[in-house]
């Protein structure tokens, strides 16, 4: 019995007009990064484990997918933490690289490394794959694409705003709907962590990032399964019920929590980003503060943003970021990072499902010579090599099998014109060039078939 092949759960195959589709969404994204005279990097699909580790929080180190250790290195497993169970311990001995996480972590090394050879502010755009080891659902994969922009420099709010700018700038070229953007600052946060005699906000980060799938109810529940006083969750109950304008929670904000020192530096900076953002004409865009968002990853300390989804489409996120002192900051304490990411897959979802995609994915025509045998091939290859050199595009029929099969392998592949150069054509010095969407046929100087097919593209 042969057996039943698939492909890795959470991966992909894509067909050509998907792949075509692909290129264009990637095209305006990178097109746009350019424009902002962001500079392209590329860093390595794998780091080493102390690289990674311990950035992202406890539970996102164990989506890394690790690279198993091989040859002498396997031996340093640990066998006494597997025998004691302690699996996550054992895991690590194994293994002391793992396939990127983000692009975030990679860039803050990138930056550590070249740091005498760097101009800043460091404006960079990196389009690459990553892979984490997450359950696959509808625009969630374990393996994707992602399209980060980052200013590397000194803190500054024109940053956040230039790459909110961004994000404006690329869904109005895609012609996508208003999205929402919600907006916080993890002082806040951190501020009102204090007010309830918690460590850090990462304690309660994850379930913060719920609010808008199990509401402010739902996030009182997981906080007191967690048993934390009543008081203390009281005081992020008043948070998250503030309602009304971005100023009118600003103004709660600090009536509420004026004695928090933490907090108050984390308003301020709100308050003027959302003031300035009024000069940026953004279209696209509604900026909103989101008092319940954290963004779970450790390496936030400061502005954090999430792009929603057009409320039609329950996919969850399209974009999101934030800014990274501690990352940066080791070998300068100059340095701050402001970055954003863009959901690719989850925004060519709603691109296919809005149908924004163009009808004419790629305007080049592709061309077909038929084949008559070796007595013609010199020719053939000849004027295949003249269109090649100018990037058009065109390929020669391998065999010279009957010409109705070539011709449906033509229409099968969608090609848009034959050509045919056979005896009575090379004697005659003129070929016939077949439009296979219209069946025009028109006779041409073999001398001019360069010129005349430039003209078609």
């Amino acid at each position: 019995m042969s057996q039943k092949l698939n492909t890795p759960k959470g991966t992909r195959d894509f067909s050509s007009l998907e792949i075509k589709k692909r290129e264009y969404l990637l095209n305006v994204l990178k097109n746009c990064f350019k424009s902002f005279n962001f500079q392209e990097i590329q860093t390595p699909s794998f780091e080493n484990l102390t690289t990674l580790r311990g950035k992202y929080g406890d539970d996102e180190d164990n989506l890394m997918f690790k690279i198993l250790s091989s040859g002498d290195k396997i031996k340093k497993a640990d066998i006494d933490a597997f025998k004691n169970n302690k699996l996550s311990k054992f895991s690590n001995s194994l293994s002391d690289k793992a396939l990127r996480y983000d692009l975030t972590v990679p860039l803050s090394r990138f930056i550590s490394q070249n740091l005498n050879d760097i101009s800043f502010p460091f404006k960079r755009f990196q389009t690459q794959l990553v892979w984490r080891a997450e359950r696959p659902q509808k625009g969630r994969y374990r393996e994707f694409l992602q399209c980060d922009v980052d200013i590397i420099g000194e803190s500054n709010i024109l940053n956040e705003l230039e790459c909110i700018k961004v994000y404006d700038t690329v869904f109005k070229k895609l012609g996508m709907p208003k999205v929402n953007l919600r907006i916080n600052n993890r002082q806040i946060l951190e501020g009102v962590s204090k007010l309830m005699k918690l460590e850090s906000v990462k304690e309660i980060a994850s379930i913060l990032d719920k609010t808008d799938k199990i509401g402010v109810d739902g996030v009182i529940k997981e906080l007191k399964e967690r048993d934390l006083p009543d008081n203390s969750i009281n005081q992020l109950k008043t948070l998250l019920n503030f309602q009304g304008t971005n100023q009118e929670k600003i103004k709660n904000l600090r009536s509420l929590f004026n004695s928090n020192q933490i907090l108050s530096n984390g308003v301020d900076l709100i308050e003027e980003i959302i003031k300035t953002s009024q000069k940026f004409n953004f279209s696209n865009i509604n900026i909103n503060l989101d008092l319940s968002l954290a963004r779970g990853l450790s390496y936030y300390t400061g502005t954090i943003i999430e792009v929603s989804s057009p409320e039609e489409f329950n996919i969850g996120s399209i974009g999101g970021g934030g800014r990274y002192d501690d990352l940066v900051q080791k070998n300068n304490p100059r340095l701050s990072g402001f970055g954003i990411s863009f959901g690719f897959d989850r925004i060519f979802l709603i691109l296919e499902e809005l149908k924004l995609f163009p009808n004419e994915l790629n305007t080049s025509k592709s061309f077909l010579f038929l084949n008559f045998g070796l007595e013609n091939l010199d020719t053939l290859i000849s004027c295949v090599d003249k269109l090649r050199e100018k990037n058009i595009i065109c390929e020669l029929y391998p065999s010279d099998v009957k010409i109705k099969k070539q011709m449906d392998y033509a229409n099968q592949k969608g090609i848009d014109y034959v050509i045919i150069i056979g005896q009575e054509e090379l004697r005659s010095k003129n070929f016939k060039l077949k439009d296979m969407k219209s069946g025009d046929e028109s006779t041409i100087n073999i001398n001019n078939i360069l010129s005349e097919i430039e003209n078609l593209n």
